[in-house]
């Protein structure tokens, strides 16, 4: 069954005297963005967590907070970074080289950019990657939960989608029945009833009324609703699927009421068009 993009996860591991919180929050995104908050992190275990994110989150805007409380009043150990200081200093060099700009290093970074938490610095051990999994877990367990109450939504807007469009079918009937009379009274009323070729004048008639038929667009759009119905039992992340299929049903339904200057129909066009942009919002926030 689909997931929402939505969830959220905290954690916290208590070890001796130090507290370590983490949490995991996930919104809806086109893809897949990563940030982290808190204590800076080493490159290399940044890299781990966004490994094990991408593996169970796949996609959505991902904000990872991490936050040390040191117990017994010790306060966090701070190093100076020179790997960074030296690279900053190399990049500054270059493009004063390249491009003969002067550039003011006082202006570019501050102290905290050269500073590294040690306590950051010996965050590689289990209990970080543990809590990082329990959070991960949450928003995954999250995003199934919400992911039930819009799978019960969209399904039942599929199941009104589908008796509008019978309920257009019926009407077309009624429709094209209407055309041809309307066509026949025009054209004997601009004809003055004079004698005409009643072969010619009904392939003429069917031909303009053939124009103004749905059937094969009734027929799609049926189909579109029966890939959806199938799409939104996936556990595979298939959210970029439904918009291209509610895309294609869109452009089904408009053809429909461009056709028709039926009243009747042009109001269940209306309709439909409204339950299809319900679609598309909840389609927003699913993976």
């Amino acid at each position: 069954m689909i997931k929402s993009l939505t969830g959220f996860g905290n954690t916290t591991i208590n070890n001796k005297s130090d507290q370590l919180s983490i949490t995991v929050r996930a919104v809806n995104a086109r893809f897949l963005d990563i940030k982290f908050r808190g204590i800076e992190l080493n490159p290399e275990v940044e890299i781990k967590i966004q490994k094990e994110i991408i593996k169970s989150l796949h996609r959505g805007s991902v904000i990872v907070q991490i936050y040390l409380k040191r117990g017994n009043n010790q306060e966090d150990r701070v190093s100076f970074d020179r790997n960074r200081f030296e690279q900053i200093e190399q990049i500054v060099h270059n493009i004063q080289t390249e491009f003969g700009r002067n550039l003011d290093l006082s202006k570019l970074i501050t102290i905290n950019d050269l500073l590294i938490s040690q306590d950051a610095a010996e965050l590689v051990n289990t209990d970080l990657f543990k809590g990082i999994n329990a959070a991960i877990k949450q928003v995954d367990q999250m995003r199934i939960a919400d992911g039930k109450s819009i799978f019960s939504d969209v399904k039942i807007r599929i199941t009104k989608i589908k008796k509008l469009l019978n309920d257009i079918e019926k009407q077309s009937t009624n429709f094209v029945e209407e055309l041809q009379e309307k066509y026949i009274d025009k054209i004997n009323l601009m004809l003055n009833n004079s004698k005409i070729n009643q072969d010619r004048l009904m392939q003429e008639i069917a031909i303009i009324v053939d124009r103004s038929d749905f059937t094969e667009e009734i027929v799609r759009s049926r189909s579109h609703c029966e890939q959806l119905a199938e799409f939104i039992k996936s556990k595979d992340p298939i959210g970029k699927k439904i918009n291209f299929i509610l895309q294609e049903l869109s452009r089904e339904v408009n053809t429909i009421g461009s056709k028709s200057p039926n009243a009747v129909i042009s109001q269940l066009v209306v309709d439909l068009k409204c339950e299809i942009e319900k679609i598309r919002e909840q389609a927003q926030n699913i993976l």
